[in-house]
């Protein structure tokens, strides 16, 4: 140890032996916190001691032997070989009398003897633990060593609990006592073992004040702390540490701190461990069953020991190192006094939840009620690991049945958020209790919920018809419509006698009434709308859910649908801004499970939108979230999206590996399963599996047929149905089915339309196909859709080319491979035409390129000149008095006839173009040269 600092002290320690050497004896009392170096100071002495000739006595008292008589006095005389086994077992009587004065007379004796014939040091070390049978010979020695060639030096361990003690009161009223109080190292005193310990590279000013700032100049803690950072540093030698690190040597230090003082020090240490830093001295005081007096000299005298500081540990590991230091049943004692402590001191529920949860069992009435209100306020702060946790502890405390089905159907609700599979142990004793008509409506509602996603469709209309005949108020009512209105969404092929009425208790049927301010029923307006691709407020219908619903177990479901609703009808940007805002508040607010929902949801844009990395990185994203079993039905979604974004991309067998992922039957009742069918037919389509295909094709189209919801924009089965029979030969049915989704598409900008005219266009003579794939390669610029429009664009390539155009088909094979890079998939290459004839040749065999003139009627030249300047179709229609449609098909046509992609492009093909101001009588002719 380093003794620089104690220099004062050893020189009055030599002082007072230079004086018992010369005949003039006293005492010396060493005191000082736990570890404060009084033991090093003393081994410093009995070396100077031992150098002066003087014969050294010393010893060690414990606490282990404060009760055995004379074990102090017994190591003295041993050390000096004096012969005094019987005289101290005579002393060791059982009935607990006082040391006969006969006895102190001769024990004494053998010590006054020995200063006759050379100078006696006596040294005692943790002197607070002495026996009282050896107090009483030190105290004989003390009253008669003033002329004698005796120095006694006790060292001492104030622990601030008490008054002065025993040991203090007595000897330091002797004349010639003296008292030595040893403080804590100061910066400089730290500084100096560091430089000891690791060499001036160590000493840092920063490394200093952290050691001197976490160890409290405490020499114990102090040496600890540099070795643990030696050791953390071990591996970086170049490194100059800025910081301590506490670790092992820190934490066995700290205990070996607790155990050689007082013990009431280590209890108050471990209560305030327990009770955590906003712990009042109060309740410390009333947890140890002392007053409040005692609990703040034991907090200075731990802040003398550098545990502390300001009432609470100087670092974590401290208070770490204080907790694992107890006895697991004692640790849960001491929880279970201090969660009554703080319930009776009125503290919130949450931080006596705390407590309970580590406690050995309270019985007491408050107990359970303050774990599920604690459960109740975790989930409302988004704490669901501390919700589950007070919710087993709630259901391990519970003796009432109907109360531990509350619990359990809250423990299912709480680890919905995380992950719903941890719920699904608790569903069939719900279930059971929900049928024997024993669980409350709100319950009941959600547990519907809960086994409609694991597609447990019979026990979920079974437990919804149960509620129903029970009868309940109107807001329960509400909550039961709610659920069928969801049910009729999620699973639209069941019967709607099943899932649309409801009997009142009289026995009467009535239709479902949605309550007006529920979001389900908003959402089911919206649902329809976003189906009717006439409708333009799909939109503003979505942002009023999305602006005004807010985020929670509930809602969840709910926005979901919204968000699929702007996908259905086409409004990609809405979606995915909408979905991105979710999402980010979902992970703020730690919910794994909304974090997946939207993941997926996010997936499914992104693959609309032919971001397909961006798609598998968020189908990946909700499945680690989240594992394939907490799914239910829904992870039919999440494998079509990997099934088709490994397809599209050429990754054919991984998509076969994502279709051995087993999907539960029932999934294929919902709108998921449609997308895995879909998905799959494409995966049999690429692989040279028509048939395969098709049957998966028709079974989509089977199925919406029979829900009656054929939304080409949710599956659009029937054109991939057609590519099916196009790899068959089968033209006239791929033309049929191709014009058959066309017509059910109706005009307009919508996606669906794009991929109908790509694929109609397909089974035409290739003179018929331009029109067709110009107008489908302006929708899918304009909706978003770069997968598609790949596609679109590389049949556009081809086309130009067997017409004998290949500067245009070089042009747009160029756009189509720029286009497959940003979709992160292969170059698309044109399939062979089944229809027409071959593009002209020259006698070399290379396509002829044609130079013709195109003319512009008057009509789709002011559009066009109009439209290149800037300005927008609806602005164009109120220029011109004419409708948004009109200059939509003007603008087509005029795209066609100057083969061009944008409206960039057409200011450099309208060449002197009269102002559409003049009005009619103006012929416009472009000429098309060679790319």
């Amino acid at each position: 140890m380093n003794l620089v600092e104690r220099e004062k002290e050893l020189s009055i320690m030599k002082g007072m032996l230079d004086a018992a050497m010369t005949g003039h004896g006293g005492v010396l009392l060493v005191s000082g916190a736990v570890a404060s170096g009084k033991t090093a100071l003393l081994r410093a002495f009995e070396e100077r001691a031992t150098a002066a000739g003087a014969l050294l006595l010393q010893a060690t008292a414990s606490d282990a032997e404060r009760d055995m008589p004379l074990g102090v006095m017994g190591q003295l005389l041993l050390a000096m070989g004096a012969p005094h086994e019987g005289v101290v077992g005579a002393a060791r009587s059982p009935d607990g009398a006082a040391l006969p004065a006969a006895v102190v007379t001769e024990l004494c004796g053998i010590v006054l003897e020995k200063a006759r014939e050379k100078p006696v040091m006596l040294i005692v070390d943790d002197v607070h633990h002495i026996d009282s049978y050896s107090v009483e010979c030190l105290f004989y020695l003390a009253r008669r060593m003033t002329r004698k060639r005796i120095l006694m030096v006790l060292a001492e361990s104030s622990s601030g609990l008490f008054d002065s003690s025993r040991v203090q009161v007595d000897f330091l009223r002797l004349p010639g006592c003296r008292n030595i109080r040893l403080g804590p190292l100061t910066r400089r005193g730290v500084g100096d073992m560091t430089g000891a310990h690791g060499g001036e590279r160590w000493r840092t000013r920063a490394l200093v004040a952290h050691l001197h700032r976490t160890g409290g100049g405490n020499p114990l803690l102090t040496k600890a702390l540099l070795e643990d950072t030696a050791v953390s540093l071990a591996d970086g030698d170049a490194h100059e540490p800025d910081a301590c690190v506490p670790g092992e040597s820190y934490e066995r230090a700290v205990t070996a701190c607790l155990y050689r003082g007082d013990p009431a020090l280590r209890h108050l240490a471990r209560a305030l461990a327990v009770l955590g830093p906003q712990a009042a001295p109060a309740e410390l005081a009333e947890v140890l069953g002392t007053g409040r007096e005692s609990v703040h000299r034991g907090l200075s005298a731990l802040g003398a020991t550098g545990l502390l500081g300001t009432g609470w540990f100087r670092h974590e590991a401290g208070r770490c190192a204080v907790l694992r230091g107890m006895e697991p049943a004692d640790r849960a004692r001491l929880e279970a006094r201090v969660a009554t402590v703080l319930h009776e001191h009125g503290r919130s529920a949450t931080v006596v939840a705390r407590h309970l949860m580590l406690a050995e069992r309270v019985d007491d009435v408050w107990a359970l009620p303050t774990l599920l209100e604690a459960a109740d306020r975790a989930l409302a702060d988004d704490d669901v690991a501390l919700a589950l946790s007070c919710l087993r502890a709630a259901r391990d405390l519970c003796t009432d049945e109907g109360r531990a089905l509350d619990i359990r159907a809250a423990l299912t609700r709480a680890a919905w958020r995380v992950n719903p599979a941890i719920g699904t142990r608790y569903l069939p004793e719900l279930t059971t209790a929900a049928l024997a008509g024993r669980l409350g409506h709100r319950h009941c509602a959600e547990l519907v919920g809960h086994l409609l996603w694991f597609g447990q469709v019979d026990q979920a209309l079974a437990v919804l018809h149960t509620a129903q005949r029970g009868g309940a108020g109107a807001g329960l009512r509400h909550r039961l419509d709610d659920m069928r209105l969801w049910m009729a969404r999620t699973y639209p092929g069941l019967p709607r006698s099943r899932r649309a009425e409801r009997a009142d208790p009289g026995g009467t049927v009535r239709r479902v009434v949605p309550s007006p301010r529920s979001v389900h029923d908003r959402v089911a307006t919206l649902a329809q709308a976003a189906s009717d691709p006439t409708r333009d407020d799909v939109v503003v219908r979505a942002e009023q859910i999305l602006q005004g619903t807010r985020l929670d177990d509930h809602t969840v479901p709910s926005l979901v649908t919204t968000l699929d609703s702007l996908v259905l009808a086409d409004h990609l940007d809405e979606a995915a801004y909408w979905c991105e805002t979710l999402l980010k508040e979902a992970t703020e607010r730690g919910a794994p499970m909304w974090q997946a929902r939207f993941a997926s949801v996010k997936a499914r844009i992104e693959v609309r939108l032919g971001g397909l990395t961006a798609a598998e990185e968020s189908a990946r994203t909700a499945n680690v979230l989240v594992p394939a079993e907490g799914w239910g039905v829904a992870l039919a979604s999440l494998v079509a999206v990997a099934v088709y974004v490994n397809t599209a991309m050429g990754r054919l067998g991984e998509a076969a590996d994502q279709l051995s992922v087993p999907v539960t039957e029932a999934a294929f009742q919902t709108p998921d399963g449609l997308l895995y069918l879909w998905a799959r037919g494409c995966y049999y389509l690429a692989v040279g599996r028509p048939y395969a295909a098709l049957d998966d094709f028709r079974a989509c189209g089977d199925t919406m047929t029979g829900w009656g919801l054929d939304l080409p924009a949710l599956v659009p089965w029937r054109t991939d149905a057609a590519l099916a029979h196009l790899a068959l030969g089968d033209e006239r049915r791929a033309r049929a089915l191709a014009e058959e989704q066309l017509a059910l598409v109706g005009k307009g900008a919508a996606w669906t339309r794009g991929v109908s005219l790509r694929v109609l266009a397909r089974t035409l003579a290739p003179s018929r196909r331009l029109p067709l794939l110009g107008e489908a390669v302006e929708i899918l610029q304009e909706t978003g859709h770069r997968l598609e429009l790949v596609r679109a664009t590389g049949e556009l390539a081809r086309a130009h080319r067997e017409l004998g155009d290949p500067g245009q088909a070089r042009a747009f094979a160029r756009r189509a491979r720029q286009l497959a890079g940003e979709c992160g998939i292969p170059v698309p290459e044109a399939p062979p035409s089944h229809t027409g004839m071959p593009a002209a040749q020259d006698g070399a065999g290379t396509p002829r390129t044609r130079q013709h003139p195109v003319e512009l009627s008057d009509a789709e030249l002011r559009v066009a000149t109009l439209a290149a300047r800037g300005l927008t179709n609806r602005e164009i229609a109120a220029k011109l008095f004419i409708t948004v449609s009109t200059v939509e098909q003007h603008l087509t046509r005029a795209y066609r006839k100057l083969d061009v992609q944008r409206r960039t492009d057409l200011m450099a093909k309208i060449a002197s173009a009269p102002d559409p101001d003049q009005g009619p009588g103006h012929r416009h002719r472009a000429e098309r040269h060679p790319a």
